[in-house]
């Protein structure tokens, strides 16, 4: 037998014991003796090599006999691998948090202990995740899976994180976020996202809102949905409403501006929650709708006719004007391309007219009366950052503490910012700032006419003339 013998604990990628021999063999576990001791043969045995080596090790890991017939050529990069993937495994089982560990942090410990002769941390890094993912509590299938109770429901703060739970959504809402919403409400953005929702869910569905004294948005809510049924809305809205109550002595009444896209569930709910509600639909969707629509119906007659153009973008710009003279103005429009028999066209207006004007209230996408927050751009733009987070379907653990590592994050820079440790966000002058001059121009304009005894007509011509003019600050101006 060999003098000098290094052994060294490891395992498979099974989980089952194996023995390392000077840092340049792999021996597994054959079977135990009677005297408790046992053998472990080397890992070439079952290959082609048919390696012949041994080692017998009694109960305290002592060696009673080593067997060196090794025919085939050291394996140091082979066993370094197996070496470090046992050690992180170990250092991983050490901490009590999962979803804490960092993979690289971890690695880099460990190959500092293992020295010049340790694997690249692209070559385990996958063991490594997988390894830690081992860790979290068993993954949810279904909403029946998910506990009333857990230890993941609490914040960092130790408050209560999960607020209710049926078989159709969970909503999870801290004291803070619940505060904001009871406080800053007088704009409330709302949407959904498919990507960063787990498996067994329809979305993950997020509320934020605006505190414009830090010009800043903080989320309110985030929830999990079974389905977009319009009861489950109502559900979902009347406990967050309920839990919101807990934070201020009255009841909310105030106006809310409600921004969401054009699903009308949605919209529907929030106005049967909230009674003095406002929706104001986005209008990054208004737009993009008109524009699939132009696509479809009417794509060359708008690219090849400058008027077809020029009236195109006046329709998609009529959410910025007086509501009063939008329909005046489809008909205007509508009747120049009768004359014209722009056909196609034709078929794009009655698609607005049916989508736009006889489905949806006029004053739900209309922006005349405050021209800010045209977009759901606040709730869209987190949505896109938790997809980064995940871009595969999350686990249902893994999910909440990141959502709850989010909720730290906000509530440190609200208070930061309430202490005035931190400043106000810097406003950047935009393109809806630039709507807003043009529109507050027009409207003095229309006062004018009004006080030099105008007749209705003229205030139709002036609202068109202001469809133009937001064509030349639009036309290349992504709202979103």
């Amino acid at each position: 037998m060999e003098d000098n013998i290094e052994i060294e604990i490891s395992e498979t990628n099974r989980g089952n014991e194996q023995i390392i021999i000077n840092k340049k063999y792999k021996f597994n576990f054959s079977f135990q003796r009677k005297d408790k001791s046992k053998i472990y043969r080397c890992t070439e045995y079952k290959t082609l090599n048919k390696c012949k080596s041994l080692i017998i090790l009694n109960d305290k890991k002592e060696v009673l006999k080593y067997e060196s017939l090794h025919n085939h050529l050291e394996k140091e990069i082979d066993v370094s691998i197996s070496v470090a993937k046992h050690k992180i495994k170990e250092e991983i089982k050490k901490n009590s948090i999962p979803m804490d560990i960092k993979p690289k942090h971890i690695f880099n410990a460990v190959s500092q202990e293992m020295g010049l002769i340790c694997p690249e941390y692209s070559t385990i890094r996958s063991q490594i995740i997988r390894n830690i993912n081992k860790q979290f509590p068993p993954n949810i299938k279904s909403f029946d899976d998910i506990p009333i109770e857990s230890e993941y429901y609490k914040t960092k703060r130790n408050e209560n994180f999960m607020i209710f739970k049926n078989t159709d959504l969970i909503i999870f809402q801290s004291p803070f976020q619940a505060y904001l919403f009871s406080n800053y409400h007088k704009n409330i953005f709302a949407d959904g996202t498919f990507y960063a929702a787990p498996k067994f869910s329809y979305q993950l569905f997020i509320t934020r809102t605006y505190v414009g004294e830090f010009n800043m948005l903080y989320t309110t809510s985030i929830s999990i949905l079974k389905n977009k049924k319009q009861s489950t809305y109502e559900t979902l809205f009347k406990e967050i409403k309920k839990n919101a109550n807990k934070f201020r002595s009255n009841t909310l009444i105030t106006t809310i501006n409600f921004h969401c896209d054009f699903e009308q569930g949605i919209s529907n709910a929030t106005k049967k929650v909230f009674p003095n509600i406002n929706i104001k639909y986005c209008v990054w969707h208004y737009k993009r709708s008109l524009e699939k629509q132009k696509n479809i119906l009417c794509y060359h007659e708008v690219k090849n006719n400058n008027d077809a153009y020029i009236y195109y973008k006046a329709i998609s710009n009529l959410p910025f004007i007086n509501p009063n003279y939008i329909f005046d103005i489809y008909i205007i429009i509508k009747r120049i391309y009768q004359k014209k028999k722009y056909n196609n066209f034709l078929q794009f207006l009655e698609y607005f007219n049916k989508n736009c004007l006889l489905k949806y209230n006029v004053n739900n996408w209309n922006y005349y009366e405050n021209i800010e927050h045209l977009t759901n751009n606040a709730s869209e733009s987190y949505n896109s950052y938790l997809n980064n987070i995940f871009p595969n379907k999350p686990l249902f653990y893994k999910l909440i503490y990141i959502l709850k590592e989010e909720e730290k994050l906000s509530y440190n820079d609200y208070q930061r910012r309430t202490k005035g440790n931190w400043k106000k966000k810097q406003k950047i002058f935009s393109a809806t700032d630039e709507i807003k001059i043009l529109i507050e121009n027009y409207k003095s304009k229309e006062i004018n006419l009004f006080y030099n005894g105008c007749n209705r007509n003229e205030l139709i011509k002036l609202w068109k003339e202001c469809l133009i003019d937001l064509n030349d600050i639009i036309i290349n101006i992504n709202l979103k």
